[in-house]
């Protein structure tokens, strides 16, 4: 067993993303360090990474916030959050409506659009309609609650 240089927390070598902290874990197990901005280039559209870089939704524990056991990869353009058995990332619970949310690739990054549910989407615990996605952002759907995480 390995532990995360970042936080501490114990690690496989197959695991890509700490499930504590969501560090990305490079190959032999080095880290990939984020140093986020917020001086004046914050003003403008945040990026992840454009079409090139990847992401990942790393499911919460409900109870404490922790990260949970599933990590959910955002491979293709847009990913589907929902109830319906057609979702990519499928959320078994009445809180969560059949199609709930859409998380989109693009141009200038990674953005969420809710999907007309009807408990709707949050970022950050605000209610949103569409949003640009940050490194770090934790996102809830219904009861579940995910940290995204960018490379």
């Amino acid at each position: 067993m390995m532990i995360c240089p970042n936080c501490g927390a114990e690690i496989t070598r197959s695991m890509r993303f700490c499930a504590e902290c969501g560090m990305k874990l490079a190959a032999g197990q080095s880290t990939v360090s984020f140093a986020p901005s917020f001086g004046e280039e914050a003003e403008g559209p945040p990026t992840s990474g454009g079409g090139s870089g990847g992401a990942s939704l790393i499911e919460l524990d409900q109870v404490e916030g922790t990260a949970g056991r599933r990590m959910h990869d955002i491979s293709d353009e847009i990913v589907t959050v929902g109830r319906g058995q057609d979702s990519s990332i499928f959320l078994d619970d009445v809180t969560v409506s059949r199609s709930h949310a859409e998380v989109v690739r693009g141009d200038r990054g990674f953005l969420i659009r809710d999907a007309g549910s009807l408990n709707g989407t949050y970022v950050n615990r605000v209610r949103v309609d569409s949003v640009d996605l940050r490194n770090g952002d934790e996102i809830q759907v219904g009861k579940y609650r995910f940290k995204f995480v960018s490379s």
